[in-house]
């Protein structure tokens, strides 16, 4: 299991989003010298500046569980099963670790939230128990050319692709 906390570099966890494009703030938010806890501000962004993202990294210090509810053969899951999931990559894909091995990429559209979403249907093979602590930070070319980092808010992303 990967030790805590888990850093992905170069994780980029929601659909659209792609490194070395340019974003656009949609609100306010800070940028930091580093995403390191020592981190100081050195910019703020307020909605409709632009930046280039450079990078990524999604730190876990507790992985999302996900109890398996039925058996899925092709994926080697069996019902109680659990699978752990770190980053996010969009679309149902996610990095998990799970019988001692970790997947950077696995297919986990078939769990759903404790509140019934993300899954319908007969296609729905498990329950998220837990969906972890997870922060994303983005590195983000600043106009002026420098570069720094801003905390991501996966529920409310500040800067994005749109």
């Amino acid at each position: 299991m990967p030790t805590l906390p888990f850093s992905e570099w170069g994780a980029c966890p929601y659909e659209t989003c792609a490194y070395g494009h340019q974003w656009t703030a949609h609100r306010s938010v800070t940028v930091y010298d580093t995403w390191k806890p020592e981190r100081r501000q050195i910019a703020q962004l307020v909605a409709g500046d632009r930046v280039t993202g450079v990078t990524g990294v999604v730190v876990t210090s507790k992985p999302g569980a996900i109890r398996m509810d039925r058996d899925l053969p092709d994926q080697d899951l069996r019902r109680g099963d659990t699978v752990l999931t770190y980053a996010d990559s969009g679309e149902g894909f996610s990095a998990v670790w799970f019988k001692g091995k970790y997947h950077p990429l696995f297919d986990v559209s078939f769990a759903k939230r404790l509140d019934g979403t993300d899954c319908g249907g007969a296609h729905c093979a498990a329950t998220y128990m837990d969906m972890g602590r997870k922060l994303w930070w983005a590195e983000v070319k600043l106009a002026s050319g420098r570069t720094g980092w801003v905390e991501m808010d996966l529920d409310h992303i500040p800067i994005s692709l749109y």
